[in-house]
């Protein structure tokens, strides 16, 4: 079951431990009567995950006979925002536990959060920043429907994308891009430009079923816009997000480290997720610290630069996941130090929604950006209008967010590998030679 905290989710009976620590935090869990089933190890990670059970009878056990423990986890969640679950109880008293016991050493432990594609606000359905639309300005049906005459129909194709020119061999030939993201919808344009299992593509649905959700195109816009800067470039794709558009950590993780000894350069991460406390998820510290020394990750900065101006306007409801997001919360893993964060631009300026932060490394053009998409009819999200059902008839559409600055600044990295100049060699050179709007950040909070 997912927990919803403040700005962040998470599964509220799983426990991700250290595996040389597991015989040590079982024994401890044994003291407060909860129980457990068969852990999931990646030794990769050197990590397992625990299924949890009896979690309302551990939580009772604590704040019956730990009151103490109780009473300091429920303070430090009540900052945020949020009372503690039983999960946050059980972890405070394994900390507390150990370092009473041990001189301070506490096990590795930590949450298996869940992720999205770094949200649009105050869209909160979907991934980017709002739907994709089929023109620049268009995104909110309302805002369509007043530019087309009152009309909420597809706008008139003489003012549509048009499809994009071939792709030609180069730049890009025998580099290597990993796409950890939703399920690929196999747009013609993209074809032979990636490899994903069957079972990874996106179908179109059966008659009388209802439409892709407009967050399923996310993987497919991310991999159009990689190929526009490097069209020899070849796609490796894993889905980490489902045709809903949310994700765990742990498995997230899992396929991170599954790239370690792959041949891929660049790693592509248009995902996120935010903590209560602002501290790094441990799967993801982990994953980030193993596959970075091989691969260039690089990653969404966030869409929640303008957050407070969306609460102040009353975009953002009070009870909503974000009541706890300001725009200077920290979204993993852009914000390692290993991770290239990338923000997005509006023109010769920040974007809005881009964060102002000092993890922030590289810009690129984020707002009304082109590139592939879903071919048909997708469902769309708004925050004060029901769904509506949009057509894209020719598999092209804009789109907002850091989300697609980072895939802007993989392709054009990858765009600069050549044979004896690697991921890194080629950032260098981007971060010197500045183009098209994709250069080094120099914005405030650097």
């Amino acid at each position: 079951m997912t927990q919803q905290g403040a700005t962040e989710k998470y599964e509220d009976n799983e426990l991700v431990v250290a595996i040389p620590d597991l015989a040590a935090v079982r024994g401890a869990l044994n003291a407060i009567s909860v129980g457990w089933g068969e852990e999931d190890r990646e030794e990769r990670l050197g990590l397992a995950l625990l299924p949890l059970r009896n979690i309302d009878a551990g939580a009772a056990e604590i704040r019956g006979n730990h009151a103490e423990v109780a009473r300091h986890v429920t303070e430090a969640r009540r900052r945020t925002g949020t009372d503690p679950s039983g999960l946050d109880l059980i972890i405070g008293w394994l900390r507390e536990h150990f370092s009473a016991a041990y001189d301070h050493w506490v096990p590795t432990i930590g949450k298996n959060r869940v992720i999205d594609p770094v949200r649009g606000l105050p869209y909160l359905g979907g991934g980017g920043e709002g739907d994709p639309h089929h023109l620049g300005g268009y995104g909110d049906p309302k805002t369509r429907a007043a530019a087309n005459g009152g009309s909420n129909v597809e706008a008139p194709l003489a003012a549509q994308q048009q499809q994009w020119p071939a792709r030609p061999d180069e730049p890009g030939q025998e580099v290597r891009v990993g796409v950890l993201d939703t399920p690929l919808y196999p747009n013609p344009w993209l074809a032979g430009g990636y490899s994903a299992a069957g079972d990874h593509l996106l179908s179109d649905p059966a008659a009388g079923e209802p439409p892709l959700r407009a967050s399923a195109g996310h993987a497919t816009f991310i991999a159009g816009l990689i190929l526009h800067q490097a069209p020899g470039a070849q796609l490796i794709i894993r889905p980490v997000l489902n045709d809903q558009a949310v994700g765990k950590v742990w498995d997230t993780a899992k396929q991170m480290v599954s790239f370690i000894g792959s041949g891929v350069d660049i790693l592509n991460l248009s995902f996120g997720c935010y903590t209560a406390d602002g501290q790094p998820p441990l799967v993801l510290a982990r994953a980030v610290s193993l596959v970075s020394a091989e691969i260039l990750l690089v990653a969404a900065a966030g869409n929640h630069g303008n957050i407070d101006e969306l609460k102040k306007d009353g975009d953002i409801p009070d009870d909503s996941w974000a009541k706890g997001l300001t725009p200077r919360t920290p979204v993993w893993p852009a914000a390692f130090d290993e991770v290239i964060a990338v923000g997005a631009t509006d023109g010769d300026q920040l974007a809005a929604f881009s964060p102002k932060t000092p993890w922030v490394d590289m810009t690129a053009p984020g707002v009304n950006v082109q590139s592939t998409y879903i071919k048909g009819k997708v469902t769309l999200s708004s925050p004060d209008a029901p769904e509506t059902e949009e057509k894209f008839s020719d598999g092209f559409a804009y789109w907002d967010g850091t989300s697609f600055a980072a895939a802007t600044v993989s392709g054009a990295i990858a765009a600069k590998i050549r044979p004896g100049r690697n991921a890194r060699q080629a950032l260098a050179i981007l971060r010197k030679t500045p183009k098209n709007g994709i250069g080094p950040y120099d914005g405030p909070g650097r």
